[in-house]
């Protein structure tokens, strides 16, 4: 079982690192056009938190616990509460930050209000930051195990 947990886990992980990276490196062209094309890109990064933020978060969550349960970890490790951080505290920036940035961009540039979409993105950007670096510690806390202790 700690195999499956294990491999699902890193796949939840790589999908919502991946997405962020897309992310980091389509939102400024694709800002930077305006208009149609601009709203579309941030109407369907608002979409992706249905589709691939929510469902990764869920599986991450679900197969940590698994794993802490498989493997017999304490649930006091630094590495697990790091873990707990990152997927609470990334889902809370997804939902009430970048989500809602993005949907408000995506209604700006449909407008035709070109300024007031790159304000939003703009907004969102240190938002952007905190959740990868979230992200990034809890997979270094994760391989390292940061204070992992056994039940």
């Amino acid at each position: 079982m700690y195999k499956l947990l294990l491999t699902l886990h890193i796949l939840a992980a790589g999908t919502w690192i991946g997405a962020n990276v897309v992310q980091l490196v389509t939102n400024n062209r694709m800002t930077a056009k305006g208009g149609s094309d601009a709203a579309s890109w941030h109407q369907t990064v608002a979409w992706w938190g249905r589709v691939i933020y929510s469902p990764a978060a869920v599986v991450l969550l679900a197969t940590g616990i698994g794993l802490v349960i498989d493997v017999g970890y304490d649930w006091g490790s630094t590495f697990i509460s790091i873990g707990f951080v990152a997927i609470i505290g990334g889902a809370a920036i997804g939902i009430t930050k970048l989500a809602k940035g993005s949907e408000r961009a995506a209604a700006a540039f449909s407008a035709g209000d070109d300024a007031a979409g790159q304000a939003e993105i703009h907004k969102n950007r240190p938002w952007q930051a905190i959740d990868m670096a979230l992200l990034l510690l809890a997979v270094v806390a994760m391989v390292y195990a940061w204070g992992a202790s056994f039940s």
